[in-house]
């Protein structure tokens, strides 16, 4: 009878431990590598446990968990690291992927009784986004919910980020500029980094004349991400779910946190994929332009299937 009760102990141990969102990858691509699943602390250079790094995060007030949108396993690990911080705190969840002119509808299905996880993307609008499907994102919302926080948008309105895109950050009030912290410029190596990185994601197709635009619709989209965090962190601390390239500790949202609040502690993790040939953590760490990581903390992943970017640019521009 003693063997059986441990047997059955054992397996639903494992059971639970299988179902970890780094043991049961939905993605396949390079899933055997070595490196996936490791997470890397950039501050005490080696690896660290996943319980370890949610031990870390529940000790800062802003996190930032980076992702690249359309790789589901992403969105899973961003769930569980909610899921464990909740256990400390109780942070609000603020996403990029749902912007100020949706607040209302957010508020609005949040304060239903049959709110669920499920059922925020369509309340949302969620497929005229633009983002990739509702089931990639509601592992997110079904922690937000589980965990009982609030959960607030992040994005500028879109309205808000045409007039940038068009009359540049000198569109916007002096005030404003002020309180976004967007009155200091960055340093010129971050602010060419910052350009050469936006013209290397379009693969090189954008007008020379587009670039300039572009790197202030994002210093734009940044600065308005860390006013959000901000403004939903005063009780317990503001966790961000973003891509990869607002959570950059070199010149993204934390840059302009410590703006707002230089005492408070900001920890942002990089949730990155395996690429080919990759071997080392060098081999995929996103860098700023000392050479050094642009995160705290890098998690590594199987990468999406997906089809070739550059030809879907070239698809696009040419219509």
């Amino acid at each position: 009878m003693l063997f059986c009760v441990l047997a059955l102990a054992f397996a639903l141990g494992a059971r639970a431990e299988g179902a970890a969102p780094w043991q049961n990858w939905q993605n396949t691509l390079q899933a055997g590598d070595p490196l996936v699943g490791k997470i890397w602390s950039v501050r005490e250079k080696r690896f660290i446990t996943a319980r370890r790094l949610a031990d870390d995060l529940g000790q800062a007030k802003y996190i930032l968990i980076g992702e690249i949108h359309d790789n589901a396993d992403h969105h899973r690990l961003q769930a569980w690291l909610i899921d464990q911080v909740a256990k400390v705190r109780k942070p609000a969840v603020v996403m990029e992927m749902i912007s100020l002119d949706k607040a209302a509808k957010l508020g609005a299905y949040l304060a239903r009784p049959d709110a669920s996880g499920a059922g925020l993307g369509p309340a949302l609008d969620w497929a005229k986004g633009g983002w990739p499907d509702w089931s990639f994102y509601q592992p997110i919302a079904d922690a937000v919910f589980r965990a009982g926080v609030p959960l607030r948008p992040g994005d500028p309105g879109r309205a808000a980020i045409r007039s940038v895109a068009s009359g540049g950050l000198a569109s916007l009030e002096a005030d404003e500029r002020k309180r976004l912290a967007l009155d200091k410029p960055l340093s010129p190596g971050l602010d060419e980094a910052l350009g050469r990185d936006i013209k290397e994601s379009h693969c090189g197709l954008l007008p020379e004349a587009a670039l300039g635009p572009m790197t202030q619709v994002q210093r734009y989209r940044d600065a308005g991400l860390a006013s959000a965090l901000v403004t939903a962190g005063k009780g317990g601390g503001a966790i961000l779910i973003a891509g990869n390239g607002h959570v950059r500790s070199d010149r993204g949202v934390p840059w302009y946190l410590v703006g707002h609040a230089a005492a408070a502690k900001i920890s942002s993790v990089m949730l990155l994929e395996m690429t080919e040939g990759a071997a080392t953590v060098a081999d995929l760490a996103v860098t700023g332009p000392d050479g050094e990581p642009a995160a705290d903390y890098l998690w590594f992943t199987p990468r999406a299937e997906r089809e070739d970017q550059c030809e879907k640019l070239r698809r696009h521009f040419a219509k």
